[in-house]
């Protein structure tokens, strides 16, 4: 049963990263944030590995990031963060306000930041 909830995660997160591939064939119409953090090379390659990661961890949870609005709003926030346009410490309060019950998983990605 876990090895089934696990599976389902890791089908969830895949499904979230192709919204955000599909935001690549979007990208002249898109907010140009948007396009910034999907063309940033170094990014996307950490993006890849934390994953990869994340499907590695037996306790990493999907952040119930569902819609179009929220995986721009999730990509920007970690993007800022990542390029240290905003703290840790502030991406860790919004994900956990945002998403309550995911603090091991936010902590999971924040402890990947750069």
């Amino acid at each position: 049963m876990k090895s089934e909830c696990k599976r389902h995660g890791v089908t969830a997160l895949v499904i979230f990263l192709f919204s955000i591939l599909l935001l690549q064939g979007c990208v002249s119409q898109e907010d140009p944030r948007v396009v910034a953090a999907v063309e940033d090379k170094p990014f996307s390659i950490w993006f890849d590995k934390l994953v990869r990661q994340t499907e590695q961890d037996p306790i990493y949870k999907r952040i119930p990031i569902d819609t179009t609005a929220q995986s721009k709003e999730f990509l920007l926030l970690l993007h800022d963060t990542y390029r240290h346009r905003i703290t840790k410490q502030a991406f860790s309060q919004r994900v956990n306000t945002q998403y309550p019950n995911h603090q091991y998983e936010t902590a999971f990605i924040v402890a990947r930041l750069p």
